[in-house]
């Protein structure tokens, strides 16, 4: 029996979804420091809590509840994450997903592994530099090249050089789609420390 919890910030979710789990015979409710899988969603995934979960080795499932597929991609790629599960699952492929799972197998969709493995331009936390964070928190308050280059003591070309740069590592073509991208993805980016 695989030791369950379920952490989720939607609460209404979050109750539904241990119901479900608990039909489940080869599951059993647990803590959190207990578990060794645990479904999580995004406003959590960078909870302490969760965090401490991931060190220990718990097996970590996102819990789809309306991600973005940039969202999806960038937190596959930035946390170690075991599987996704969507609203539309059925029962009995939950319970494969969780016996896959605690084998040590990941569970995506066919067609999320192909969306994966055709965007080479995903960004990762760990690439980005101190400064390319504080160019991002001051794009993501709308502030133009000029305004970061004076605010971080820069020039307006080297402003332009750490656009490039980021435009690179996510893939966005232009400001607008990059601004759109990073506000989905800045509580991530926001406080996190270089290794």
């Amino acid at each position: 029996m695989e030791k369950i919890e379920v952490y989720l910030y939607n609460r209404i979710l979050k109750d539904a979804l241990k119901e479900l789990l608990n039909k489940l015979e080869i599951v059993e409710p647990s803590t959190l420091e207990e578990c060794s899988i645990l479904f999580v969603d995004k406003p959590v995934i960078k909870e302490t809590t969760v965090e401490k979960a991931i060190r220990r080795g718990v097996k970590i499932l996102l819990v789809d509840t309306g991600l973005s597929e940039e969202e999806t991609v960038f937190l596959v790629k930035n946390f170690p994450i075991s599987g996704i599960i969507y609203p539309e699952m059925d029962v009995k492929l939950l319970r494969r997903c969780i016996e896959r799972v605690s084998l040590g197998e990941n569970w995506f969709k066919r067609e999320f592994l192909s969306v994966i493995s055709r965007r080479k331009e995903t960004l990762h936390i760990s690439q980005l530099t101190e400064k390319e964070k504080r160019v991002i928190d001051l794009l993501i308050k709308g502030k133009t090249n000029k305004e970061i280059a004076k605010e971080l003591g820069l020039a307006e070309q080297t402003i332009k050089y750490y656009m490039n740069q980021l435009f690179k590592k996510t893939g966005c073509l232009n400001r607008t789609s990059l601004i759109s991208f990073l506000s989905k993805i800045y509580p991530y980016i926001k406080g996190q420390k270089q290794k």
